[in-house]
């Protein structure tokens, strides 16, 4: 088996919303790491999506509510929730969710 360098390939990722796959699961998923840096997008996807925060932290707007996710903590947002993540400075997250989704639903 082969282990995966995820802080090292995180120093190479210097641009916010460019996430960069770093294994597959099950040939249906897949984990990716991602730069968070400024307000994204709001958005929903067909299934969930789950989010850890492995340095800094995010705002994710959801349901008229805004929750703030730190290093160290995780959230699932559930499928066909519209959501909004938001960086005041910049953070890390590993994401794990079915391929496909990071390019459907974008308003």
């Amino acid at each position: 088996m082969k282990k995966i360098p995820v802080l090292k390939m995180a120093r190479d990722l210097s641009q916010p919303f460019r996430p960069v796959e770093i294994t597959e699961l099950d040939g249906a998923y897949h984990a990716f790491i991602v730069r968070y840096s400024g307000d994204y997008i709001a958005h929903s996807h067909s299934a969930d999506e789950f989010i850890y925060i492995l340095e800094g932290m995010i705002d994710i707007e959801m349901n008229d509510e805004t929750v703030t996710v730190k290093q160290g903590e995780a959230m699932l947002i559930p499928a066909g929730t519209p959501h909004r993540p938001r960086c005041k400075n910049m953070a890390l997250a590993l994401v794990t969710e079915t391929k496909g989704l990071q390019i459907e639903g974008r308003e």
